[in-house]
C-alpha cells in the first residue's frame, strides 16, 4: 500500500507537469484551431493531463465551434484510454469515464456504453449517468430505458434526468404518460411547469379534469409555475375540492387573477378547516381591489372565529408581497 502510494503521489506531479506544458498548446488549439504537435504526445500519464485538461476546458466554452473542435480531439486522441476506463473494475474509474464521455459528447463510444447498461452489475448511479448521456444523444429506445430503468428511481431522481429533456423529447413522453411509473408522472408534470414547456398546457387541463387528486395538485402547481391563467369557472371547481392540498394550491392560481368573481369562494375559503387553506385565502382577498374592505367584513361579522382571527391578522400586516 505505501508503495502503490508513493506510485500514485509521482504520477500526480507528472500529470500536473503535463498539464501546464499542454495548457496553452490545448487553448489555442480549441480557440484557433491550430494543432500543435505537443499535443500527440501518447503516454498513459500525458493522456491522462490532456483528458483532464480538456474536461475543464468543455465546461468553460459554449461556442458550437469551439465544443466542436474539443468533441473531435477527445474521438481523435481518448476513444482507447476511456474504453480501457469505463470496463475498469473499479467503479469510480468507470463513474469518471462517463463523465469524460458526457463533457466530450463522444458518440464514438454509444455502443460500450450499451454494453455496461446491459450489464448485470451495473450500479444505480452508473444507470442515472447512462440515462443521461442518452437524454445528450437522443437515443431511440430513450422513453423505454426511462420507464423501465434497472433500478428504481426516486421522483427526485428522475426530476433530475427529466430537467436535461429538450422540447422535443417531453412529446414522446407526454403521449405514454398513463404508462409511465407514478414518480416519473409526478416528475414530469413538474419538469413541465418548472421549465415552462406552454405547448403542454392542454395535457395539463386534462389532468385537472380527468386526473386523481395528486395529479391535479400537481398540475395545479405546475400552472401556478409557469404563471398560466386559469378562468374563474374552472378554478371554482378546485376552489371547492375535497382535498385541501388542492384548494390550497388553486388559490395559489388566483394569485395573478384579480377578478371580483373569486370573491365569494375566498370568503368561503376564510372558514376552511384548514390554516394554510385559510391564510392564502386572505392573501389573494388582500390582492384584489376591494380585497380590505371584505377581510374588513370578515373581522367584525363571520361567524366562524377561525376566519375573524385570520382576517384581523392579515388586515394588520396590511399588504402581501
Amino acid at each position: 500500500m505505501l508503495i502503490k502510494k508513493i506510485i500514485d503521489n509521482k504520477n500526480r506531479v507528472l500529470i500536473e507537469q503535463y498539464k501546464e506544458e499542454y495548457q496553452l498548446a490545448l487553448f489555442q488549439f480549441l480557440h484557433e484551431g491550430v494543432k500543435n504537435e505537443s499535443l500527440n504526445d501518447r503516454s498513459p500519464l500525458q493522456i491522462r493531463a490532456l483528458v483532464e485538461l480538456l474536461a475543464g476546458f468543455s465546461k468553460m466554452f459554449a461556442s458550437d465551434d469551439i465544443q466542436e473542435r474539443l468533441q473531435g480531439f477527445a474521438e481523435e486522441h481518448f476513444q482507447t484510454f476511456i474504453f480501457s476506463q469505463l470496463r475498469h473494475s473499479r467503479w469510480s474509474i468507470r463513474m469518471n469515464a462517463l463523465y469524460w464521455i458526457q463533457d466530450f459528447k463522444m458518440k464514438s463510444m454509444v455502443e460500450p456504453l450499451r454494453e455496461l447498461h446491459a450489464s448485470k452489475n451495473v450500479s444505480k448511479a452508473e444507470e442515472i449517468q447512462l440515462l443521461k448521456i442518452a437524454v445528450m444523444f437522443e437515443e431511440e429506445d430513450l422513453v423505454a430505458r426511462l420507464i423501465e430503468p434497472k433500478h428504481k428511481l426516486t421522483e427526485f431522481e428522475y426530476s433530475l434526468l427529466l430537467h436535461t429533456l429538450r422540447k422535443e423529447q417531453f412529446g414522446p413522453l407526454v403521449h405514454v404518460f398513463e404508462e409511465l411509473p407514478e414518480v416519473m408522472r409526478f416528475a414530469l408534470i413538474d419538469s413541465i411547469g418548472a421549465r415552462n414547456r406552454m405547448e403542454h398546457v392542454p395535457f395539463l387541463q386534462r389532468l385537472l379534469e380527468d386526473g386523481s387528486t395528486e395529479l391535479k395538485v400537481r398540475a395545479l402547481k405546475a400552472v401556478v409555475g409557469m404563471e398560466f391563467y386559469l378562468d374563474v369557472e374552472r378554478l371554482s371547481v378546485h376552489l371547492r375540492a375535497d382535498s385541501w392540498q388542492e384548494r390550497l394550491m388553486a388559490i395559489k392560481a388566483c394569485e395573478y387573477i384579480r377578478s371580483q368573481q373569486l370573491t365569494p369562494y375566498l370568503t368561503e375559503l376564510m372558514s376552511d378547516p384548514s390554516f394554510y387553506v385559510r391564510s392564502q385565502a386572505a392573501q389573494s382577498l388582500l390582492r384584489l381591489e376591494n380585497g380590505k374592505d371584505v377581510l374588513r367584513e370578515i373581522a367584525v361579522h363571520a361567524e366562524d372565529g377561525y376566519a375573524r382571527d385570520m382576517a384581523e391578522q392579515w388586515l394588520e400586516r396590511g399588504a402581501v408581497s
